[in-house]
């Protein structure tokens, strides 16, 4: 996903398996670069397990969420939405592929990935 908003692919990206290592790895790239030109290009929410690369979790002052949180993607919408910023959101509890995947049976996992799915819900209605 990140590959397709730095090639201008992606009016927006929402990510609930956020896999930037396997993007630098598969497009020889380096994912600082990467990250920079997806997050300029377009606005990226990723949610973020709590096993995931700590680059992505605005805890560990991760720097790929830093950089989404900075993102130079233009808000045309003005409407004040802080919600729909581009921004890593993270779900401590659970483990890499808990929304596509995930238990739900077990009711932490339902919630929470409800949650991820509300909020991208949210972020592709203001920027699409």
């Amino acid at each position: 996903m990140a590959k397709a908003c730095q090639m201008k692919l992606f009016h927006c990206g929402v990510g609930f398996h956020p896999s930037i290592r396997i993007e630098s790895d598969v497009f020889c790239g380096d994912q600082e670069a990467i990250m920079k030109e997806a997050a300029d290009n377009a606005p990226i929410l990723f949610c973020v397990a709590g096993n995931d690369l700590d680059n992505l979790k605005p805890s560990k002052d991760g720097t790929l969420a830093r950089i989404i949180a900075s993102s130079n993607a233009k808000d045309t919408n003005n409407d004040g939405d802080r919600g729909a910023a581009p921004r890593c959101v993270e779900f401590a509890d659970m483990i890499h592929g808990w929304v596509s995947r995930g238990d739900t049976s077990i009711k932490k996992v339902e919630k929470d990935a409800e949650a991820a799915l509300n909020l991208a819900v949210d972020f592709l209605r203001h920027w699409m």
